[in-house]
C-alpha cells in the first residue's frame, strides 16, 4: 500500500486523469511504465519516481509524467505542436483520447457521463465484442478458464445465440466474469505489444502482487486472445493507448468494486 494522503494530493494537482492516476497503486504504475516505455523512451524519470513513491512528491509527481506522456500518446504529432506552440497544454484531451480509442476499436460510445463511466463502458463493450467473435468452442474455453460451470456455459451460449452485451453478461456471471473477459483481451494486446515471454511476466508479477487479477482468468485462455484480437496493431501510439486505456477501465471498474466493498463493510460494522 502506498503510504500517502491521496485527499491532499488530489487537492493540489486535481484534475480527472489525476484524480484515476493518484488512486493506482505500484503494480499499475509499473504496468503502465512497461507499456509507455519504448527503444527511444525508457521512461527513467517514471521509473526514478516509483522507486520512491512513499514520498508523496514523487508520487504527485509520477502520475504528472504519466498524465503528460499518455496525452502525448493520444494526440497527433501536428496537434501536440500546434498546442505547444500557442501556449495551450499540448497534451490531447483525456475525454477526446477515450473517445478516439473507442472509434479505433469501433465500440460505439455514446458521449454522457463521467470519463470514468466512459472508460469502464468501453472497456465492457470491447471485451464483450472481442469475445462474441470467437467460436463457439473458444468462448466455452474462456468461461470455464474464468470459472464458469461447462453445463451453465453452455446453456448460457445456447441461449445467447451468438449475441452478447456486457449487461447479458453481467447479468448471468456477475462482474468479475466480465473483468475477466477484459483481462483476457488485455493480455493478449499486451502479449503482441510486448511479446509472450515478457506479458506473462508481467502478468504474473500482477497476479503475485494484486489479487484481484488471479480470481478471474487463467493461463488457458491467454493463448486465444493473443492471435485473436480483433484488430491489428496500428501505428505506434495506438499499440500503447489501447491497452493503457484498456487497462485504466479495468482499474476503475476494481476501485469501485473495492469502495463498495468498503461501504458494505462498514454498514454491517458501524
Amino acid at each position: 500500500m502506498i503510504a500517502v494522503r491521496i485527499p491532499e494530493i488530489q487537492a493540489i494537482y486535481g484534475g480527472v486523469m489525476q484524480d484515476l492516476l493518484l488512486e493506482l497503486s505500484r503494480e499499475d504504475y509499473a504496468y503502465l511504465i512497461q507499456i509507455i516505455q519504448g527503444p527511444f523512451d525508457r521512461c527513467t524519470s517514471l521509473k526514478r519516481h516509483l522507486e520512491e513513491i512513499d514520498s508523496p512528491g514523487h508520487h504527485a509527481a509520477l502520475c504528472e509524467e504519466l498524465e503528460r506522456k499518455i496525452r502525448y500518446l493520444g494526440s497527433s504529432d501536428l496537434a501536440y505542436q500546434v498546442r505547444r506552440v500557442v501556449g495551450k497544454e499540448p497534451g490531447a484531451d483525456f475525454r477526446y483520447i477515450i473517445r478516439d480509442t473507442a472509434r479505433f476499436l469501433k465500440i460505439p460510445l455514446a458521449d454522457r457521463g463521467t470519463e470514468r463511466d466512459l472508460l469502464i463502458r468501453m472497456a465492457q463493450e470491447y471485451a464483450v465484442d472481442v469475445f462474441s467473435k470467437y467460436t463457439q468452442a473458444e468462448q466455452l474455453q474462456i468461461l470455464e478458464s474464468l470459472g464458469i460451470e461447462r453445463k451453465r456455459a453452455i446453456a448460457f451460449l445456447k441461449k445467447a445465440g451468438g449475441i452478447f452485451a456486457a449487461p447479458m453478461l453481467l447479468q448471468a456471471f456477475g462482474t468479475l466474469v466480465v473483468q475477466g473477459l477484459i483481462k483476457t483481451v488485455l493480455f493478449g494486446w499486451t502479449a503482441r505489444l510486448i511479446g509472450v515471454k515478457l506479458a506473462t511476466s508481467l502478468f504474473a508479477f500482477l497476479f503475485a502482487r494484486v489479487p484481484w487479477w488471479a480470481h478471474t482468468i487463467i493461463p488457458g485462455a491467454w493463448t486465444i486472445s493473443i492471435g485473436l484480437t480483433a484488430l491489428d496493431l496500428q501505428g505506434p501510439a495506438r499499440r500503447k493507448t489501447v491497452p493503457i486505456l484498456l487497462y485504466l477501465g479495468l482499474s476503475c471498474i476494481r476501485l469501485d468494486a473495492e469502495k463498495d466493498q468498503i461501504s458494505v463493510d462498514a454498514n454491517e460494522n458501524p
